[in-house]
């Protein structure tokens, strides 16, 4: 269904009954991605952020994380509970400066994310390697991008893996997707290392085998020993897809209670 937030209008995927959470998904993905989510006695809200999927693609200005957060506040009306927030990558870093934002959310599950770069110089650094990226999806297309993207070393993914994911992939606009990185790729995201006391209660989520998002994880619970981290075997940065069977049954619990 079309949902129009502050004049845009998002994809969103709803379904369910029952306590309400915000699925958002990570970079090239779309709001479809909550099917490979065990099923849940929950109401289920899953936008594609802008500049993906069926969202309407606004201008950078229109699409930076004060915007999108801005956007997604008004999306929790569809609930007067507190909300859970499932966010992946991309996603997590959203749903984290929505939390923060937002008293409405109450939970926060954070899988393979990051509250941000610590310092200017990073976050500099970080724009540069966006825009660089940027520029080779307008220039090279599409198709040459999602095989440069599939083939990263983060990723634990056979061959059918992704294939399953190339499709959404290619459904994706080139220039939507430059325009994403120069919005609100991590370079352009306001550190939260400062505001994890302000956050709710907060779970992460990652692969083993992700050594980057492991330490980030870690580090985040330094800060806050309050903060579980749950790692999911045999998986690198996508542990939703790369091990689906142990990462529902972890997110099942998170979500309804148990853990």
């Amino acid at each position: 269904m079309i949902v129009e937030l502050r004049g845009v209008d998002y994809e969103v995927c709803i379904r369910g009954e029952g306590k309400p959470v915000l699925f958002l998904h990570g970079f090239t993905g779309n709001a479809q991605w909550v099917d490979s989510f065990p099923s849940l006695p929950v109401r289920l809200v899953s936008p594609s952020l802008l500049q993906h999927g069926a969202t309407e693609r606004p201008p950078v200005t229109r699409s930076t994380m004060s915007q999108q957060v801005k956007d997604l506040s008004r999306l929790l009306y569809l609930d007067d509970r507190p909300w859970t927030v499932v966010g992946y990558s991309l996603g997590g870093r959203i749903g984290l400066t929505l939390a923060a934002c937002d008293k409405r959310v109450e939970h926060v599950i954070g899988v393979s994310t990051t509250p941000g770069l610590r310092s200017s110089k990073e976050r500099t650094a970080r724009r540069r390697q966006d825009e660089e990226l940027a520029r080779f999806i307008e220039t090279e297309g599409l198709s040459a991008f999602v095989k440069r993207w599939e083939n990263l070393p983060l990723w634990r993914q056979t061959e059918e893996m992704k294939q399953s994911l190339r499709k959404d992939r290619l459904a994706q606009h080139p220039t939507a997707l430059a325009n994403s990185l120069r919005a609100i790729g991590t370079g352009h995201m306001p550190s939260l290392w400062g505001a994890l006391h302000r956050l709710p209660h907060v779970d992460l989520i990652v692969g083993a085998e992700d050594s980057k998002f492991k330490a980030i994880a870690r580090d985040m619970q330094k800060e806050r020993s309050d903060i579980k981290i749950y790692e999911i075997s045999d998986a690198g940065h996508a542990p939703h897809i790369e091990n689906a069977p142990e990462f529902g049954t972890i997110i099942k619990k998170l979500i309804l209670g148990g853990i």
